[in-house]
């Protein structure tokens, strides 16, 4: 819906600057297509505020003012509307995305002042992550049906998903030219197109193995067109984001796991799992493809939670 209106915006300046910042992040800055997708559903929002709102059509005329007007607004829905998809945290992202845009409109010199220089971004609470503990994962391994059709694809999935820590973009964007057989090691594209390599265990490029020799042939031979993507699914397309979530959320029910879990719960989990046995951070965070340490570091704390809970249940005086 988002990328349609792009292609239908008002002949304004307003907008096509907007329209040229997107382009921007796509193609030099090089934003994975969903990051691109959220600043254009943000930053739609705040410019047509901006253009209907006070008849603002060119981005020299924002002032500060204007903008935090338009917080204001977006703040008094989030406080009316509690079931709004409006919270703390989307408007930290919403705001972080007006503060980029008036950035990209300084560095081109398109305008001289950056009124959105003054703007903060409200503190988000930092939460810890879901993650599965090491007998919530056997006991997801342990409930695979491997009598269901597509159940040697859908086991590769898992076990790369936990063995490696991989995105979910990231796995349904690899290809079978990724896979270095030899070294037990995957390219893997992340966010900003960054390339990086990361280890496999060999369970999982067992299952890998068995899925491409055993049914990947059936479902490739569906879409001759499949660009060498590893998972298909049945009309031999690349798989959607969607298909792994309800995978893993039908996988999880057989296991009888309580928690709502996600594709990214397992990367949480094969983070924490490392910390835990002893791993170095700089080093998952070369795994995970984290630009900063500072991401990274919220697995630290996870283990000084889990040291603590074990102190307190296992010493005589915890």
């Amino acid at each position: 819906m988002v990328i349609k209106r792009l292609n239908h915006l008002p002949e304004f300046e307003i907008y096509k600057i907007l329209k040229k910042y997107l382009i921007h992040l796509q193609f030099e800055r090089r934003l994975s297509k969903n990051t691109v997708i959220s600043y254009s559903y943000d930053l739609l929002k705040y410019i047509d505020f901006i253009f209907f709102k006070f008849s603002i059509n060119s981005t020299s005329k924002i002032e500060l003012k204007h903008i935090k007007k338009f917080i204001m607004c977006i703040n008094e829905i989030a406080e009316k509307n509690k079931s709004s998809s409006l919270n703390i945290k989307s408007i930290s992202r919403i705001i972080s995305s007006i503060k980029g845009f008036h950035q990209y409109l300084i560095n081109e010199d398109i305008v001289k002042i950056n009124p959105a220089e003054k703007i903060s971004s409200p503190k988000v609470p930092k939460t810890k992550p879901e993650y599965l503990t090491v007998l919530e994962i056997k006991a997801l391994f342990n409930s695979f049906d491997k009598s269901k059709k597509y159940a040697l694809r859908d086991i590769a999935i898992i076990k790369l998903l936990y063995g490696s820590g991989l995105r979910v973009s990231e796995l349904i964007e690899m290809r079978l030219t990724d896979i270095r057989w030899d070294e037990n090691f995957i390219i893997v594209t992340g966010k900003g197109s960054k390339e990086r390599f990361v280890p496999i265990n060999d369970s999982a490029l067992k299952s890998i193995k068995e899925y491409i020799k055993n049914l990947r042939p059936i479902l490739a031979s569906k879409n001759l067109s499949n660009k060498g993507y590893i998972f298909l699914n049945y009309k031999g397309y690349r798989l959607t984001r969607m298909t792994i979530w309800n995978i893993i959320k039908d996988l999880s029910i057989k296991a009888n796991i309580a928690k709502k879990i996600s594709p990214h719960t397992l990367r949480h989990s094969f983070a924490t799992h490392l910390i835990e046995g002893g791993a170095d951070l700089r080093v998952l965070q070369e795994m995970l493809g984290h630009t900063d340490i500072i991401t990274t570091q919220i697995y630290s704390h996870l283990d000084k939670t889990t040291l603590k809970e074990e102190h307190k249940a296992n010493h005589p005086r915890g």
